[in-house]
Formats: C-alpha cells, structure tokens, sequence
C-alpha cells in the first residue's frame, strides 16, 4: 500500500509538470473550498477524517484555513456466539481545526503548500444490546443502553468515547485542472491528547455509571488523503 501511494503522488507530480496550459491560480482575497476523503482506509489511530476544508488567501501564497472533519459508522455484531443477543451501536468522530498554509507555485498548474494547525476531537460510542435470558420454562428479553461506549463480546466495557485537542503540521498538493477547480492529496504528522467520557449502562430498572477515565497522548502520521476543490 505504501508503494501505491508513492506512484500516485509521483503521477500527479510528473503529469502537472507536462501541462503547458495556464491554470487557475490563488490570489490575495481568495476564498476556497473542497471535500476530503481518505480512499486507503482509517484505523482507530487516523486523526486524518472525511470532511471539509474551507480557505481565504490572505496573500497569493498566505492562507487561513478551517478544517471539519466528521465521520460515523453503525455497529451490528451478534454479542455472544450462541446468536441469541444482538448489539447495535454507532461510532463516530468530530473535529474542528483552525490553521495556516504557505504555498508555492511550482509549476504553471502546480502549487505546494506546508503548514500547521490546530483544534478539538470528539469521539461518539453508543450502543444498544438485547439480551434473551433462558429461564428454563421460558425466556426473558432484556435490553441494556450504552451510554459513551459499546460492550465486548461478553457485554464489558468495549471502545469508548473521549473527547480531545490536537496539532498537526502538513504539506500538501493542490493541481488546477481547470481555473479554480483543482485535486490535490496532503499528508503529515500530528500530536492528540485525549480524555476519555464517563460511561453509563442503562437497565430496565437501574443506571451503573463508570469512574475510571484516562488520557492518553498520541503521536503519528496522518494518512494520505485525497482532495477536491475549487478557489474562488
């Protein structure tokens, strides 16, 4: 996989430089936005999310950028092997970053750019388990709520939700296919320090909330990411 992304980035570079044609390019007062996903797939360790990015050019080559990152998936796992307990949860992420980007024009439709940004992460975890309980002459059927969590396969405590502040810096790619409309791809590294939520089970008749919360400090790289958008 590594290799695939070394001769994507190098067939952009390689192809950009062969384009005679004028494109379009930033300037002082311009305004950009582009919708970001990540085509190699995400780990439990990527601050890197599908989201959008939104610029202003402060200068040709000066720009303020604001980054949302958003992403959700929906859990369904049978929750014991015999079949008979079905969990469904969501997972999902948040995040909003402010940041800067200096950038060089390095060919007629070719801009690299580098920078640094910060801001805030949230992470959801929620889920809910039916149980069906064997009494012998019958069965009972039960449901628990998961609140900023989702259970293991023999209902502990699984994944949790936390909440968190990052910093990262980047360079990235932008090629203008035409006038303001470009793709590009951006990779990097980042540093998050997390916390993590208070859990909460909810029974038909009770509540058990947690006590144990933890932070955690992370350093890694951001996945290569592609990018469409267009400056205006």
């Amino acid at each position: 996989m590594e290799g695939v992304k070394c001769v994507l980035a190098a067939a952009l570079m390689l192809f950009a430089s062969n384009v005679s044609a004028e494109g379009g390019k930033s300037k002082a007062g311009s305004f950009g936005t582009e919708v970001q996903f990540n085509p190699f797939g995400q780990g439990d360790d990527d601050y890197s999310l599908n989201g959008l990015k939104f610029r202003y050019f402060m200068t040709e080559r000066d720009a303020l950028r604001l980054k949302i990152g958003f992403g959700l998936e929906s859990v369904k796992y049978e929750a014991d092997e015999s079949g008979d307990d079905l969990a469904k949860g969501r997972v999902g992420d948040l995040s909003v970053d402010l940041g800067y980007e200096r950038h060089f024009k390095i060919a007629k439709r070719l801009s690299l750019y580098a920078g640094g940004q910060a801001g805030v992460y949230k992470h959801f975890a929620s889920a809910k388990v039916t149980y069906t309980e064997d009494l012998g002459n019958g069965s009972h059927t039960y449901q628990v709520v998961y609140e900023n969590c989702v259970p293991t396969a023999d209902g502990s405590i699984g994944e949790r939700a936390y909440v968190g502040m990052a910093a990262s810096v980047f360079t990235g790619l932008d090629f203008y296919v035409y006038k303001g409309l470009y793709l590009g791809t951006e990779v990097g590294i980042y540093v998050m320090s997390t916390k993590t939520n208070q859990t909460e089970l909810k029974y038909s008749d009770r509540k058990e909330k947690g006590t144990d919360t933890y932070r955690a400090t992370v350093c890694n790289a951001i996945k290569p990411m592609l990018r469409f958008g267009w400056t205006f």
